[in-house]
């Protein structure tokens, strides 16, 4: 009889204060290692800055929601690096199935039912290292004046000729009784012409 009562008040708080809410809470601790150590490290959702870790390692408490977190760590000498911390489902919020979704409801406010990940560790490249991706310049070399080298331009493609004329056939001078005289292909002269002598 006890303990049938001790889990009906259970189930009791479970619908008041939602499973997850109880389990887990509502805030989370996040820790970041970096290498090297010693990065300043913010904390950002939604464009606001939400928290900051002066020197890493080192951990702060958040509160947790649905937003994912952006984590910015800097060290002088070296690039900035970047950490998406996606807002994920806490695994009591599958308890919450067994109260027909009614502490959903309440940690779903809260964002209790959220989790995201606990541990981040970033490494800090070089400020002065070739992005990735890039293209390392070429080795110039002192000693030899090669010029740069430059892609020759394709010869344009060969133009078709236009078909020939046929060949022109024999040529005649022909002369009139006036004293014109025209020349012209063919064997013979016009009527009123003779061949020019």
């Amino acid at each position: 009889m006890a303990s049938s009562r001790a889990l009906a008040t259970l189930a009791g708080l479970a619908l008041l204060s939602g499973c997850a809410s109880i389990f887990e809470g509502t805030t989370q601790q996040i820790s970041v290692t970096t290498t090297p150590a010693g990065a300043r490290c913010t904390f950002w959702r939604n464009g606001t800055l939400i928290s900051d870790i002066a020197q890493t390692p080192g951990a702060v408490t958040i509160r947790k929601t649905k937003d994912d977190l952006t984590i910015v760590c800097d060290k002088r000498g070296y690039a900035t690096a970047t950490y998406i911390n996606h807002s994920g489902l806490a695994m009591s919020t599958f308890a919450n199935i067994l109260t027909a979704g009614l502490a959903w409801a309440v940690d779903s406010t809260r964002g209790a039912d959220n989790k995201y990940e606990g541990e981040v560790s970033l490494a800090l490249p070089l400020a002065s290292a070739v992005p990735i991706g890039a293209a390392p310049p070429e080795p110039s070399s002192p000693a030899t004046n090669v010029p740069p080298r430059t892609s020759r331009p394709m010869p344009p493609a060969p133009v078709a000729a236009p078909p020939l004329a046929p060949a022109p056939g024999p040529q005649l001078d022909c002369s009139a009784a006036d004293g014109s005289r025209i020349r012209m292909t063919g064997s013979a002269c016009p009527a009123g012409w003779t061949v020019a002598k």
